[in-house]
């Protein structure tokens, strides 16, 4: 019984071992991620790429308003339209839709932004 005990214990050790060296391999491997500061007008940041950035994100939002709104439909006939499912959904659609808005006008000023700067640069 104690060389099984042993045997098991040895085995789970050697695997854990074995984990634990590949994860730190993995860890040394991998690439640092530049990152971009999305809230900075200034022209040190790419401009066009944080606007397209928030085109991305406000075209999400508007896909997850209308999968909600969808839902509150749904929720509607099985629940009734007083329901607190119907209400909340509803609630959340329209936060998205004010949300991607919100990204949309963000991503509007960057490219407006990006557009008077290169002027200004070939100048």
């Amino acid at each position: 019984m104690n060389n099984l005990w042993r045997a098991t214990v040895s085995h789970h050790v050697g695997w854990g071992v074995l984990i634990v060296l590949c994860s730190l391999a993995a860890a040394g491997c991998a690439q640092p991620v530049e990152t971009i500061d999305t809230t900075s007008f200034g022209p040190s940041q790419d401009q066009i790429a944080i606007a397209s950035y928030y085109r991305r994100e406000a075209m999400v939002l508007k896909e997850k308003a209308a999968a909600i709104a969808e839902s509150a439909v749904r929720y509607e006939h099985l629940f009734g339209p007083q329901s607190d499912w119907v209400s909340g959904a509803r609630q959340l659609s329209r936060y998205y839709a004010v949300a991607a808005q919100d990204l949309e006008r963000r991503a509007e000023a960057l490219a407006a932004d990006a557009a008077r700067t290169g002027r200004q640069q070939r100048r």
